[in-house]
């Protein structure tokens, strides 16, 4: 009786179970595995103004965190200024392939002001500006974290040749 019992439990609860295993969830119904339908974008490089979709001038451009973006003409880039990250992820995430740039340092490491390019230090090669002569010693105190935060942003450092 009570081998009965839960025979017929068993197949009662795998029964139960069975339309759920089988059920698709939202959105994965019309495919089946493996056949590439959430497959990321291709990248694909910049033809079309993010604001007004016509053809790019390669002369028109705005960079942002090290990344350049096109526009077809100055008022689109005039636009894109208010508000520049959220174009920037519109675009990545269409699968465009922005060119990223280079940032030349223009702020001093230690205090963030706008760098004197006759106050520097050279560290490891590298032409390190200041905004005043307080920040250099302060700068050559700890060289490298300095350097670290710079390069965390993306700026990369004029290079200086051994006789400099």
């Amino acid at each position: 009786m009570i081998t009965r019992i839960l025979t017929t439990t068993m197949i009662m609860a795998m029964l139960a179970i069975t339309p759920a295993i089988f059920a698709q969830h939202e959105g994965h119904g019309n495919h089946s595995e493996g056949d590439g339908s959430h497959a990321k974008v291709d990248a694909k490089t910049q033809t079309a103004c993010p604001l007004s979709s016509k053809q790019i001038d390669k002369e028109i451009y705005a960079d942002h965190d090290g990344k350049r973006v096109y526009f077809c003409c100055a008022d689109c880039k005039a636009a894109f200024e208010k508000d520049p990250a959220k174009i920037i992820s519109k675009l990545e995430a269409q699968g465009v392939k922005l060119e990223t740039v280079s940032k030349m340092q223009t702020e001093c490491p230690v205090m963030g002001g706008d760098i004197d390019k006759l106050l520097y230090s050279v560290h490891d090669g590298k032409k390190v500006y200041f905004c005043c002569p307080m920040c250099r010693p302060k700068f050559e105190i700890v060289p490298a974290k300095y350097i670290k935060k710079m390069e965390a942003k993306g700026i990369e450092f004029e290079q200086v040749k051994k006789s400099e």
